[in-house]
């Protein structure tokens, strides 16, 4: 009898319990681009983009005390990092350049500069900010030289807990590192 009595109320404790919701964030630039390629005399575009495996899956990472780190199971970017990094950071470093950044390669030698973009570190961290660690090398396309190599590390705290607010200050650290990549040109 008391069997049944603890079944029915771990029965009803389950079904009143809520199922988390799934939360997926859009990495998008609020910038659009307006320049033309056409008034450019130099064209740059975004070669190889890495992004470090452990943040390359969906789930927002926070690290944990002692250098462990976590992929989130219910917050979630809607698309893979390595994509949308590509078309953001193309985005955000045009608009600080006054330039067109491209993209994507057209296939064509059309291209001056490329600059390569390696992501290291992008994640929340257990003292409740966003740490963002980059590395990106410039290269002159007609030279065959590197121009320059440059790197990134920066946090930048959240104004409130949660993951929108992690997601809005890698967004914030993201357009701290086009202005560097931009004055690297």
């Amino acid at each position: 009898m008391k069997f049944l009595v603890l079944l029915a109320i771990v029965t009803v404790a389950g079904c009143s319990s809520s199922v988390p919701s799934l939360n997926q964030y859009l990495l998008r630039s609020d910038t659009p681009s307006q320049f033309k390629v056409e008034e450019q005399s130099a064209v740059v575009g975004l070669g190889t983009v890495v992004v470090a495996s452990y943040i390359d899956g969906l789930g927002l990472v926070l690290e944990t005390s002692g250098g462990e780190v976590r992929a989130a199971r219910d917050h979630q970017w809607a698309e893979p990092l390595r994509d949308s990094l590509r078309v953001f950071m193309a985005q955000e470093v045009s608009a600080q350049a006054g330039q067109v950044i491209r993209a994507n390669h057209s296939g064509e030698n059309d291209w001056q500069r490329r600059i390569d973009l390696r992501i290291d570190q992008l994640h929340g961290s257990p003292n409740g900010a966003a740490k963002l660690v980059a590395y990106w090398q410039v290269f002159d396309i007609d030279e065959r030289t590197i121009v320059s190599e440059n790197g990134f590390s920066e946090t930048q705290a959240l104004t409130v807990d949660g993951y929108e607010a992690l997601v809005t200050a890698e967004k914030v650290l993201l357009r701290k590192l086009a202005v560097a990549m931009a004055a690297s040109l």
